[in-house]
């Protein structure tokens, strides 16, 4: 499930309307309606607020299911990586992406281990 139509589900299961929940989050309807139809995503701070309003975790937002996934607590390195990460548009996420592979086939040539 894409996160456009969890969201739009989470909120008629709950009975609130775009503008109330576009007022708890300090933002437009439109913004609201953007996530729903447009297939605009929130940065991943916006995830976290609209999680805690409707008691699920980010995973079920953007899946629609809970997965069995890493704990990254939120003052480490991994954690504030993760939240630069989903602030790129798609063509840097891939740019990074590639640049990973490549320090990655670096680290191997020279016979590096992740720690």
């Amino acid at each position: 499930m894409k996160f456009s139509s969890t969201l739009k589900e989470l909120r008629e299961q709950n009975h609130v309307t775009q503008n109330q929940l576009a007022s708890h989050l300090k933002l437009t309807r439109s913004t609201i309606a953007g996530y729903e139809t447009k297939g605009k995503q929130p940065d991943y701070e916006r995830l976290l607020q609209i999680a805690d309003y409707f008691h699920v975790s980010v995973d079920y937002l953007l899946a629609g299911s809970e997965t069995n996934g890493i704990s990254v607590p939120p003052d480490s390195s991994e954690y504030r990586l993760l939240c630069a990460y989903l602030n790129l548009s798609s063509d840097s996420r891939q740019q990074l992406f590639e640049y990973t592979e490549f320090l990655q086939d670096q680290d191997t040539k020279k016979g590096r281990m992740p720690k």
